[in-house]
């Protein structure tokens, strides 16, 4: 997608997600302005590997940055909410990364802040938007070529960051259920609408954890590992620093809708042998949808005891088109097609989730 090179970026946050995903694009696509990080060394870092021309280490500098239109926020889950809002206040439109906030309060008032000042917002994650394979679903589904739908289940698991202990601290908003089911929650949604109840299971199978030294992160924010190998999930890294794990590292989330419907979704840490699960299974009255691999372009239709494969576009990486998106709503002033309710629906069905689990009770 050709784009105009005239919004001005400003990246909070450079970690894993903000240097293997956000920044090398929206320095391809657009002008990257600032990063910004709260370890001043990885803003540097970040700056000079993607090109920014600036860096810094708090946020209100680039809120009050004249040269920025739009922010991208990829902090740890508990801070999303208030910069989000923050950004939101400065009139800068902003993607925030999964989850908008962790508490009903925090969504309500960053739904309101957006309202009130009319930025465009995107909440991650706007995959089901943008992915052929689940439009096509949700063509096939809506045209009954399955039926009514009656079991949909989601599945996102691997063995766990390697990179910041907040992900595995309950008093930062950490656990998979944020971090990997809202993945399979944003589908649902997306295909389904808002179910009329939640429900979810969740527990700790590892109560502790190895992960990277904070200044062994900050290393690899460097050309030898992003230009030539990526550090990704730092694959052949050894972490050595040990975290106590108090946030769920396991996790089965269950939407209800009113039609009798039911989605389960599973999303983990403990993938650490990976099986050929499907990401995504529909059960219909008349038939089945399989998406064996959520990022092939392919899925399976079966119908009348015959199987039909069906090829699509691959679909790009989501926060690629979530920046492309950004930016065609602010220079066409359209409204996200991730539209803040929907934002909203995902975020508060996470938040259930913790509640449910937190009360849960068994027999």
């Amino acid at each position: 997608m050709e784009l105009v090179k005239k919004v001005r970026f400003g990246v909070i946050g450079c970690g894993n997600v903000a240097n293997n995903y956000y920044l090398p694009y929206i320095a391809e696509v657009a002008e990257l302005v600032v990063t910004c990080d709260k370890v001043l060394e990885r803003a540097k870092r970040s700056a000079e590997l993607w090109g920014a021309k600036r860096y810094c280490s708090d946020p209100e500098e680039v809120f009050s940055a004249d040269d920025v239109d739009a922010v991208v926020i990829t902090t740890s889950h508990k801070s999303h909410a208030e910069l989000a809002i923050r950004a939101a206040e400065a009139g800068k439109h902003f993607i925030v990364q999964k989850p908008a906030a962790i508490n009903m309060n925090d969504l309500e008032r960053l739904v309101s802040a957006v309202k009130k000042s009319g930025v465009k917002a995107i909440f991650e994650p706007s995959s089901p938007f943008f992915s052929p394979m689940v439009k096509k679903a949700k063509e096939l589904i809506d045209n009954s070529e399955i039926g009514e739908p009656c079991l949909f289940i989601s599945y996102v698991g691997h063995s766990g960051p390697k990179w910041s202990d907040w992900f595995f601290k309950k008093e930062e908003g950490g656990g998979v259920i944020y971090d990997l089911a809202v993945y399979g929650i944003a589908e649902s949604v997306y295909l389904f609408g808002k179910p009329k109840s939640v429900s979810a299971m969740g527990s700790i199978v590892l109560e502790k954890r190895l992960i990277l030294t904070p200044e062994e992160h900050t290393r690899t924010i460097a050309p030898e590992y992003y230009k030539e190998k990526r550090p990704m999930y730092y694959q052949g890294m050894e972490p050595t620093l040990p975290v106590e794990v108090t946030a769920y590292d396991n996790s089965i989330v269950t939407l209800c809708y009113e039609n009798g419907l039911i989605s389960v979704i599973y999303g983990n840490y403990v993938t650490f042998v990976r099986l050929e699960m499907p990401s995504l299974q529909i059960y219909g009255r008349k038939g089945s949808i399989v998406v064996p691999v959520r990022w092939t372009g392919e899925l399976k239709v079966v119908r009348d005891g015959k199987e039909e494969v069906i090829k699509t576009d691959r679909p790009r990486p989501y926060y690629e088109a979530s920046v492309d998106h950004l930016i065609e709503c602010i220079e066409k002033d359209m409204e996200p097609l991730p539209y803040i309710e929907w934002g909203k629906q995902i975020t508060e069905i996470m938040i259930k989730a913790h509640e449910a689990v937190a009360k849960a009770i068994t027999l």
